[in-house]
């Protein structure tokens, strides 16, 4: 985008070139900066939301950054642009209301240009003019073009291994859609993992050139949530996360860790150590019990554990996971599992069912596949995963819309995910 220097002035409205609904402009050269703008429907807001309003995305590499334009024909003004907490890589937002804008008089809602802080350097169109938004909407100004957005806020909820990580170039091609589009669009990311806090910083470092921050997390099989910390702090330390400790209130009704420890004990006292073990200390919580079974002794271990679990009152879902000769085995309260938890954190944060979409790729996410949020099975799914999902598929009755809630990607890992959210309009 090119970006002019010196201090000069807006055009008048007379001079304003319009740019049409999904209109581009060739990309021009000799950069000063790198600079997109978004501004977000409130249509698309969660009910309850404030008056139609116009939310400008601006990334660039200057350091601060005004939008410098007028409403419907009044002053011309400047609206701050400030660093978005829901938008990472140097994204600047100003939220501009429009409800209490005065008549048009056949002026544009908005027209604008950016400009540095010091008004040094200027964003314009390259055909000359001012850049136009006639209407509440979402736009993207990309290398001078002007195009209006019409993709739906999103609940993406993510299985991590398998799913969203696995090949570093599918994973990026997620990355890049939900930085440049999913998160400006109003949308939110959650990883839903058995892994722990520990490991999903530990996977965070190791894939920060890839993998796409989340805003929520849901982990160690949804006996723990962990949401942004109100005063920031990085991403991949534990410094930047604060436990929803309201969830884990939650999980304590009707729970008795030592009850479901000891179902455990006498569960490996039956089959032997050489079928059965717990895992490291890392993998437990105050919620969960993680054990290490043998497939041939899976089936007998689950009996055993609910019958011991049943005969001290004590309500637990055991889910098994994996494949390769053993079995993970999760003992965890009856309201934990990754679809409870994604009911709550989707909730949180205000998305419908059907703005919600859950992808995953093993036995162990078949619970929050089940739910009434849509769902996305990816191409390298398990063998088990595939077979519920044909099953289910058969077995639910399309939506109004004629597509199925539940969907079986063709592609892989992070692009199947992105193929789903196509499949359901939010791409």
């Amino acid at each position: 985008m090119q970006v002019a220097s010196g201090r000069g002035q807006a055009l008048r409205s007379s001079q304003v070139r319009r740019v049409a609904a999904g209109q581009l402009r060739p990309r021009r050269t000799g950069l000063v900066c790198s600079a997109t703008a978004e501004v977000l429907r409130s249509a698309d807001a969660p009910a309850g939301s404030a008056a139609p309003a116009i939310k400008l995305f601006y990334r660039t590499g200057w350091d601060k950054a005004v939008a410098h334009g007028s409403l419907a024909g009044a002053a011309w003004t400047d609206f701050p642009l400030v660093k978005s907490a829901g938008a990472p890589n140097r994204w600047l937002v100003a939220d501009i209301p429009v409800g209490a804008a005065p008549s048009s008089n056949g002026q544009p809602l908005l027209e604008f240009v950016v400009a540095d802080a010091a008004k040094q350097q200027w964003d314009k169109p390259q055909a000359g003019g001012n850049y136009v938004v006639d209407s509440p909407g979402v736009y993207r100004l990309r290398g001078g073009a002007l195009q209006r957005l019409a993709a739906r806020p999103v609940m993406v909820v993510s299985d991590l291994d398998g799913t969203m990580v696995g090949d570093d170039a599918a994973t990026g091609a997620f990355k890049s859609w939900w930085e440049d589009a999913g998160a400006l669009a109003g949308g939110v990311l959650v990883y839903n993992t058995g892994r722990s806090l520990g490991s999903f910083l530990e996977l965070l470092r190791s894939k920060a050139g890839c993998m796409a921050v989340p805003d929520a997390l849901i982990l160690a099989v949804g006996t723990c949530v962990y949401l942004r910390h109100p005063s920031g702090g990085p991403a991949d330390a534990a410094a930047g996360w604060r436990e929803d400790r309201d969830w884990a209130a939650q999980l304590d009704a009707s729970w008795n860790l030592k009850v479901a420890r000891d179902a455990c004990y006498k569960a490996l006292a039956e089959v032997g150590k050489d079928a059965m073990h717990f895992r490291p200390a890392e993998e437990q919580n105050d919620h969960k019990v993680t054990c290490g079974v043998a497939d041939a002794a899976a089936g007998g271990v689950v009996a055993r554990v609910n019958s011991e679990l049943a005969a001290a009152g004590v309500s637990a879902n055991v889910i098994t996971s994996g494949h390769g000769g053993w079995k993970y085995m999760d003992v965890v309260p009856i309201r934990a599992g990754k679809l409870e938890a994604l009911n709550h954190v989707r909730r949180h944060f205000g998305f419908s069912v059907a703005s919600t979409v859950a992808c995953g790729d093993s036995g162990n996410d078949i619970l929050m596949l089940s739910g009434e949020n849509l769902a996305i099975v990816v191409g390298n799914a398990q063998p088990d995963l595939r077979t519920w999902a044909q099953q289910r598929q058969a077995a639910e009755a399309p939506l109004p819309s004629g597509k199925h809630r539940l969907l079986q990607a063709t592609k892989k890992e992070a692009l199947g995910i992105l193929e789903g959210l196509e499949h359901f309009g939010f791409k």
